[in-house]
């Protein structure tokens, strides 16, 4: 090619690239988030919804009652306005007035008002749709045991409404921070298949993001709410959740760059990201999440084919002597060394470390011992009859399937330790990797006779969400026990938090003869964040508290905006 043909052909392309992306454009990208998660939201509902992933996602979409942090040294959580603009006690603590702003509106424009914090409530507490935080409301008006949401709940005028409580006690404003949905969106739902209904899917809020884009297990995108009071529209103009159960595939991800922010990462990859990637910083939470294998305590077969009426104790294990013998038998503590190390301790209960004040710190965790396991076992009446290896009873054996999530390399290697170790007491036990949101739904249903899952404790002390009603989606195991039920009452109905402690202490001494389930270990998480991503706090609110703030900026900066 001639110069002269060479320099046009340049213009040319010079003119194309120019008319392609004028001066001062912005690349999108710049201005783009992107958080790594290796299971999907199971909706984004904040009445019905349960996953950890919808719980990050929901808090930047709809509106909050309050701005909430968190006291590590004290250990409670601290309250802040957000929605609502103040609040006072009344009637000796028993009421409480709500003042909300004037000026917050959800994203269609209509404004956000008392009636769709009372319509909420009323969802919240409606048995039909069985919200996860149902228990929220246990300390509200009841009227022949249900709910009675017109008298627990007062509109005084557009913007101050009273909520009515039966006495006072420490978690009030906690079970007042239940976020609203919209009324006009909702009204007409039908509550027995709420969990269903589209709008979970194309929710309307009133927060610094708003839903844009949601494709099943791969990518859920937010961007900027322009209109949001609350507390402002976000500074970044899109965070993008990117779907990827593969734990290495994630990782390559986070070390090209293409992640900003990822939870969690293996102890194992610290040292390699500590060298590899100075762009990387890392992040270690209080544990407030723990890691269990769920034994189902109730004959879950027989209780779904009578409408959920009849209670049996499951035939395996129902006996706490058996539930004792799998704890005994299972090798935590090598379990913990192997995965976690320095990033987790041994589970007693499920009383996080951070709450120190509630702590029975005399309980002693269960030490791996085979031999008391298989003297319990044989106390219950099970042995090898048939000399075939297996334990059994009334011509039943031991066996059973453990399931776990697919992706999830450290509950992939309990799953194999637990099956190893059972086998040396003649239990034999099969291994079932599911897709998470399906494990899950099923956990939560009831469906499964074992499985190996996690769990993250609130920020105020409220067992009565894991170990109160046997329905709640979160009594994975369906746990049931009277004295607890009455602690659980005592505990929740007194003046001040730390007069609970003597009931929560009592709880745990329950719960450690019992093993309702085998409580693996504490994991103080660790998160990654690209330096790029200022603003960014991980902390024990969850990775993405107040996402509004983040923003993109040089990875070199030491600016946090």
């Amino acid at each position: 090619m001639s110069p002269r043909y060479l320099f046009v052909a340049l213009l040319c392309c010079g003119l194309l690239v120019s008319c392609g992306k004028k001066s001062g454009d912005k690349d999108p990208m710049s201005e783009t988030a992107v958080v790594a998660l290796s299971g999907d939201a199971d909706n984004l509902n904040p009445v019905v919804s349960s996953s950890s992933t919808a719980g990050d996602i929901q808090g930047n979409i709809y509106p909050t009652m309050f701005d909430v942090s968190f006291n590590l040294r004290e250990g409670k959580l601290e309250f802040e306005p957000s929605l609502v603009r103040a609040w006072e006690f009344t009637n000796g603590g028993k009421d409480v007035i709500l003042y909300i702003r004037p000026d917050v509106r959800w994203e269609d424009g209509i404004l956000v008002t008392p009636l769709d914090i009372k319509f909420s409530y009323e969802l919240y507490g409606d048995p039909e749709v069985a919200s996860p935080r149902r228990s929220y409301l246990e300390s509200m008006i009841h009227t022949d045991g249900a709910f009675d949401v017109d008298k627990s709940i007062e509109i005084l005028n557009d913007t101050t409404m009273v909520f009515h409580f039966t006495r006072q006690y420490p978690l009030q404003l906690f079970h007042l921070n239940l976020s609203p949905i919209p009324r006009h969106v909702y009204r007409n739902a039908d509550r027995r298949t709420l969990r269903a209904n589209p709008a979970n899917e194309r929710p309307v809020g009133a927060g610094p993001f708003k839903l844009e884009e949601w494709t099943r297990q791969q990518q859920i995108v937010l961007t900027r709410n322009p209109t949001s009071t609350l507390p402002y529209p976000a500074k970044l103009e899109r965070v993008i959740f990117r779907v990827i159960s593969e734990p290495t595939t994630r990782l390559t991800e986070l070390k090209k760059g293409d992640i900003d922010l990822m939870q969690p990462i293996y102890p194992e990859d610290v040292a390699d990201l500590q060298e590899t990637s100075p762009d990387i910083k890392l992040v270690t939470l209080p544990p407030r999440s723990y890691e269990y294998i769920g034994w189902m305590n109730i004959d879950n077969d027989e209780w779904h084919a009578s409408g959920k009426k009849t209670l049996k104790p499951h035939p395996l294990f129902g006996d706490r002597r058996v539930r004792q013998a799998l704890t005994y038998a299972i090798n935590r503590k090598a379990i913990l060394e192997d995965q976690l190390g320095p990033y987790g301790e041994l589970a007693v209960t499920d009383f996080s470390p951070i709450f120190r004040w509630a702590i029975q710190h005399d309980l002693i965790p269960y030490p791996y011992a085979p031999d008391r396991a298989r003297q319990l076992l044989r106390s219950a009446g099970w042995s090898d009859s048939d000399g075939d290896g297996l334990l059994d009873k009334g011509g039943k054996s031991f066996e059973f399937t453990l399931y776990y999530n697919v992706g999830n390399k450290r509950r992939e290697y309990v799953a194999t330790m637990v099956q190893e170790n059972l086998k040396q007491i003649g239990i034999k036990v099969n291994l079932q990797s599911v897709e998470p949101v399906v494990l899950y739904k099923n956990i939560e249903e009831k469906k499964y006779d074992a499985f190996i899952a996690g769990f993250s404790v609130g920020l105020a002390i409220d067992p009565a969400d894991r170990w109160g009603e046997i329905t709640s989606p979160f009594n994975t195991v369906a746990f049931e026990n009277r004295r607890v039920a009455e602690l659980l009452k005592l505990g929740l109905h007194v003046p001040t938090e730390r007069d609970a402690g003597p009931f929560w202490k009592e709880i745990q001494s329950i719960l450690h003869q019992e093993q309702p389930c085998t409580f693996l270990y504490w994991v103080k998480d660790i998160v990654a964040v690209n330096r790029r991503l200022k603003g960014a706090n991980p902390n024990i609110l969850g990775v993405t508290d107040h996402m509004w703030d983040w923003k993109i900026g040089d990875p070199k900066s030491a600016i946090t905006y």
